[in-house]
């Protein structure tokens, strides 16, 4: 399959799985004319938690509540507002509080990239980036966080395999005239 085709039949399934509001467990689909066309699961698409808590637990609620049967939850970057630890603990304890989805696969954004223009987390300190923050260190956080060890992963939801992908290199680390560009790799 081509690499274009292959994204837009990706993209279609996210954007299915999220809309959809049928049980997860892997059904017959109608096909209009009464018989089964296939199965169908679904599952639930958000990005850009940023930190924003409140709105983390209130999206988690309205998800159980309008696709109570979802497979799983894929979560497409910017978990944190910086990438500390801490505010990846935070979002774990939301999690944590419910309801909780049955399985989440998580991609790495580019706020997971931010704690190096910080001197610490109360004093913003762009000018003198990277603050003694090394990029391994900021991958690390997100792999303890995520419990892996690569930027890609594959999870199952309700017998469809997703993909997550991410950034490979936060680019002001590889090229100083650069700042807020990310890479991915063909691979």
């Amino acid at each position: 399959m081509e690499r274009r085709s292959l994204l837009g039949a990706t993209a279609g399934a996210l954007v299915f799985g999220g809309l959809a509001q049928v049980p997860a467990e892997a059904a017959p689909a109608a096909d209009g004319n009464g018989g089964g066309g296939g199965l169908v699961t679904t599952f639930n698409v958000i990005s850009d938690i940023q930190g924003d808590l409140g709105d983390f637990a209130g999206a988690l609620k309205d998800i159980k509540a309008t696709n109570p049967h979802s497979s799983g939850m894929a979560v497409a970057g910017d978990i944190t507002p910086r990438g500390y630890d801490f505010e990846y603990a935070e979002v774990q304890k939301v999690l944590d509080q419910g309801p909780k989805p049955r399985e989440v696969a998580w991609a790495i954004g580019n706020h997971e990239f931010y704690v190096p223009k910080w001197a610490d987390p109360d004093t913003l300190a762009q000018s003198t980036w990277p603050n003694g923050t090394t990029e391994e260190s900021l991958f690390r956080s997100f792999y303890n966080f995520a419990k892996r060890s690569t930027i890609y992963a594959e999870t199952t939801f309700g017998g469809i395999p997703i993909l997550t992908i991410g950034t490979e290199r936060y680019m002001k680390y590889h090229d100083n005239s650069l700042w807020d560009e990310v890479w991915i790799s063909e691979a």
